[in-house]
């Protein structure tokens, strides 16, 4: 299954997306050794038109090569040999982490927050929310300067992450990089330079030595330059644009609080009523579960922590990067979560976190696969907030193919203050894997109350117990 949906991205830009190294493939450095690149593929662009420089995908100026050709150097290299845990040691998981992140993020279902029932449910313990616990993936290639150039635009477009088992107190992981991803997406002609950074990586139980799970994930970052002589945007200006092309907030009205109470009342969870492979058919749909609307006060619980009162001081040689709110405050990019209700724009507002909607989305598979189910892949898309990076393909997936109803479905908002998650599902394959374990393939997406608009999409996979064997 391809990370993104690059059927329709290349069939609409043609051959505006160029691989370093590797064409259209998507291959990685670390799988061509770069063998497609030349001196000529880094010589100089000179075609300007209007106000910005504009680009050719794998044909840099003067000024781009030394960053980019740092880039690709690391890329080709490949990933390096890291460790997951602190002080170079494998990442060891707590009880307390656990039922720490778990309350979080469910604390409705009592398999993930009662340490009894765990055990009656044939557990040692807790398990881990899915996606809360694990290694992470050390390297990668190094972000572009935010002022590297006179614009600057950055998205993270989700991850794909798979654990193949329940994680508990006690287990420790390892990762291993895999692949390193560094991919020119520039359309030729246009005025922005893009591209895609990212990695893969392997998880590994340091208990056993087994493979334990897998995750890939990039970022999308991208540049303008000024040729006209106009005068250089600000970068708190450039910040601010971002939220300006967000959607009006919606207003809850007592109507819909009738409607959202009604969604909590039905939410079902399984628990120990055991969900067995062979009784799933393709076309079954989990019961929704809904959250919200959200408040600024619950985008900023979620990311939880306080903070220090040092921030300022550690980073003045960093201001002329910062985003400067109405008060005066030097904030950094991830202010727009926290700070967007600050800007001086008529849409902004603060906004879910890259997260938010998929963990919502994994509470519904975890609601419907019960106790004995693992849940054992979360991929997930969300919108970016800059039009420049909204580029076709990269907000949705391709399981959302194989929903009758949802065919050629992407995010179209990105969620914020004010927006009420509601997950829905479908599921869209049912298989043994090569150990003959029976998998589901859940296609999730969250809408909200507004007709039509997604804030969120996960492809979702689960293991169930079979009847026989």
């Amino acid at each position: 299954m391809s990370d993104f949906n690059r059927r329709t991205f290349i069939r609409l830009l043609g051959q505006g997306a160029a691989v370093l190294g590797a064409g259209l493939s998507g291959k990685t450095w670390a799988q061509t050794g770069g063998s497609n690149t030349s001196a000529k593929a880094i010589s100089a662009a000179k075609s300007t038109t209007g106000k910005y420089q504009t680009f050719q995908p794998g044909v840099y100026l003067d000024w781009e090569k030394a960053m980019v050709e740092e880039r690709v150097a690391i890329a080709k290299k490949g990933p390096q040999k890291t460790s997951a845990g602190p002080g170079g040691g494998p990442s060891v998981i707590t009880e307390e982490s656990i039922l720490q992140a778990n309350k979080k993020v469910d604390p409705y279902n009592p398999l993930f927050n009662d340490k009894e029932y765990a055990k009656k449910a044939g557990y040692p313990g807790v398990p881990a929310f899915p996606g809360t616990q694990g290694a992470r993936g050390g390297g990668g290639i190094p972000r572009i300067p935010m002022d590297f150039a006179d614009k600057w635009y950055y998205h993270n477009d989700g991850g794909d992450n798979r654990v193949y088992q329940h994680i508990f107190a006690g287990d420790s992981f390892t990762s291993e990089g895999e692949s390193l991803i560094f991919e020119d997406l520039t359309v030729p002609g246009s005025d922005l330079r893009m591209f895609k950074m990212g990695s893969t990586s392997r998880m590994y139980n340091t208990k056993t030595g087994e493979q334990a799970g897998w995750s890939s994930g990039n970022t999308r970052e991208a540049y303008r330059k000024i040729v006209d002589g106009s005068p250089r945007t600000s970068f708190s200006d450039n910040m601010a644009e971002w939220v300006e092309y967000l959607d009006p907030v919606h207003y809850t009205t007592d109507e819909e609080y009738e409607y959202i109470k009604e969604l909590w009342k039905n939410e079902y969870i399984r628990g120990s009523q055991k969900l067995y492979w062979e009784d799933v058919n393709v076309g079954d749909t989990p019961a929704p579960v809904c959250s919200g609307p959200y408040s600024y006060m619950d985008i900023a619980l979620e990311n939880g922590g306080g903070a220090s009162g040092v921030r300022l001081r550690n980073s003045m040689d960093k201001w002329n990067i910062m985003y400067r709110d109405r008060f005066g405050i030097y904030l950094e990019e991830t202010a727009l979560h926290y700070g967007g209700r600050n800007i001086l724009k008529p849409n902004a507002r603060m906004v879910l976190f890259n997260g938010t909607c998929a963990t919502h989305l994994v509470r519904m598979v975890t609601n419907y696969i019960g106790d004995a189910g693992v849940m054992t892949r979360k991929c997930h898309r969300i919108k970016p907030f800059a039009p420049e990076l909204q580029v076709p393909g990269f907000a949705g997936l391709d399981e959302m193919e194989l929903v009758p109803h949802m065919k050629g479905k992407e995010c179209t908002i990105h969620g914020g203050e004010g927006d009420t998650i509601i997950a829905r599902g479908y599921v869209t394959k049912k298989y043994k894997n090569e150990k003959g374990e029976g998998i589901i393939d859940i296609a999730c997406w969250a809408e909200t109350l507004d007709k039509g608009r997604i804030i969120g999409i996960v492809g979702a996979s689960a293991k169930l117990p079979l009847k026989k064997g």
